[in-house]
């Protein structure tokens, strides 16, 4: 199975992204399902049952990391990918802590993962020729990541989907006031 690690906004989120693609850019020709909106934490590719087994064990002994805040506030386009996206400024540590432990896991797993460095983003529109103009309205999109997810990449004849297969909670942080 293709799959991948990530952080799924929550519904009001995806639909609040999706109204804001529809109102401040230009129409795409291979404009990304809301449904499909995610950020990436760790690329796996093809795994095995093995990879997953081993994957799964390493996350479940991993150290707790805290829920933080994700925010979606610049946007970008990849030309090599024709890839145009949402992304964060600043991410919370507990972001970078989260996908840089994922990325150790996945070579534990055996998997040989992109040598980039991790830039979190949310894919709004892919085959895009060239850089899309500026946004008429610009992004600020919040949501708290408390969870993140086993992603399986599945294409058929409408395109591809992801499809949550495993999820695993992040450490809820308590705050007192005084």
């Amino acid at each position: 199975m293709r799959a991948f690690l990530g952080l799924s906004p929550d519904a009001k989120t995806k639909l609040a992204i999706d109204a804001w693609r529809h109102k401040s850019l230009p129409q795409f020709n291979a404009p990304v399902p809301a449904a499909n909106f995610h950020v990436t934490l760790a690329f796996l590719g093809q795994v095995t049952a093995k990879h997953l087994d081993s994957i799964n064990t390493e996350i479940e002994n991993m150290p707790d990391i805290a829920e933080f805040d994700v925010t979606l506030d610049q946007v970008g386009y990849w030309p090599k990918p024709k890839a145009f996206w949402l992304g964060c400024q600043n991410s919370a540590e507990q972001h970078k802590q989260l996908a840089k432990q994922l990325h150790k896991i996945a070579k534990i797993a055996g998997l040989n993962l992109p040598k980039h460095p991790y830039i979190p983003h949310l894919t709004l529109a892919r085959k895009c020729n060239e850089n899309p103009p500026a946004p008429l309205i610009q992004p600020n999109f919040n949501w708290r990541a408390k969870e993140f997810h086993l992603y399986e990449s599945v294409s058929s004849s409408h395109g591809v989907a992801y499809h949550i297969r495993q999820s695993w909670p992040l450490k809820m942080s308590f705050s007192f006031n005084r």
